[in-house]
């Protein structure tokens, strides 16, 4: 984990940590894999009620998993991570704006993209949301002992404005650490739809990737999840994010042949999925 961090404070805020601390022994930390169908869309929650939303899945159907997940109350996106800007990841995003108000954006800045997306960026904009372009030298504090580890991009390849083939192996892909007594805690890696090659230039860069859950990439793409990425991530759990009776056939046999002995959940048919992580 690197230690150029984006603090605690911008994210929490001032107010008093004492009343902060008797939240979160009400509150575990949670991540839920929101079911939005035929794409991804990830709500971290955390003790203070902070809420960060990875992704939106390609339509509306995240504003009503929103809704069943969140206090009623919460009416704010503290973060929003865009893994990448494909459809299946941010379609989403304009109803979201719509019923929540946004805080940050965090994005890679790849240029490109339909004219959807520039209008839904344009919306952002016209919010004053505050935009942060993530590199694996900044790590996001999320709240006071919780980190997200951003493994992806890599530091000497930022990716701001630059035109790319794949959108998928620009794939914004994070480690979420919780801190114990005795050390940092992974508890889960999460890469968006990074391909082959991306895993491969995760797994060069020598950053600790193990946590005990996994979520598949791109799906449970045969072009992800490779046998050296999983060896190296060594999940207990993996967690794949698809439509039912998708199009894409995904999750394809052989990458399900990878994940034989694992626990394997699928929002397909389970619908949301939510992991609780205790405060001690």
């Amino acid at each position: 984990m690197d230690q150029g961090r984006i603090g605690y404070g911008l994210l929490v805020g001032t107010l008093g940590l004492a009343f902060w601390a008797a939240f979160a022994f009400i509150h575990p930390l949670t991540v839920t894999f929101l079911d939005v169908g035929q794409g991804d869309a990830i709500l971290i929650q955390t003790p203070e009620q902070r809420a960060i939303l990875i992704d939106t899945g390609p339509t509306g159907q995240v504003v009503t998993q929103l809704g069943n997940t969140l206090p009623f109350f919460k009416k704010k996106i503290d973060l929003f991570i865009l893994t990448h800007p494909d459809l299946d990841h941010y379609g989403g995003l304009m109803d979201v704006i719509d019923h929540y108000q946004i805080e940050r954006v965090a994005l890679t800045g790849i240029a490109g993209g339909s004219a959807f997306y520039r209008e839904t960026i344009q919306q952002l904009n016209a919010r004053g949301v505050e935009w942060w372009f993530l590199s694996a030298d900044q790590d996001l504090e999320i709240s006071q002992g919780v980190v997200l580890d951003v493994l992806y991009p890599l530091p000497h390849q930022p990716l701001v404005g630059q035109a790319v083939k794949n959108k998928n192996d620009t794939s914004i892909a994070v480690r979420l650490l919780k801190q114990t007594p005795e050390a940092w805690q992974p508890l889960m890696t999460l890469t968006g739809d990074a391909e082959a090659d991306q895993e491969r230039e995760l797994l060069r860069s020598g950053q600790a990737l193990s946590a005990p859950i996994l979520k598949a990439g791109h799906h449970g793409s045969r072009t992800s999840s490779t046998p050296e990425f999983v060896a190296a991530v060594q999940p207990k759990t993996v967690v794949i994010s698809a439509g039912r009776d998708n199009s894409f056939g995904h999750p394809h046999p052989e990458v399900m042949d990878r994940f034989s002995g694992l626990e394997i959940r699928q929002t397909m048919n389970e619908g949301n999925i939510t992991f609780s992580f205790s405060n001690e």
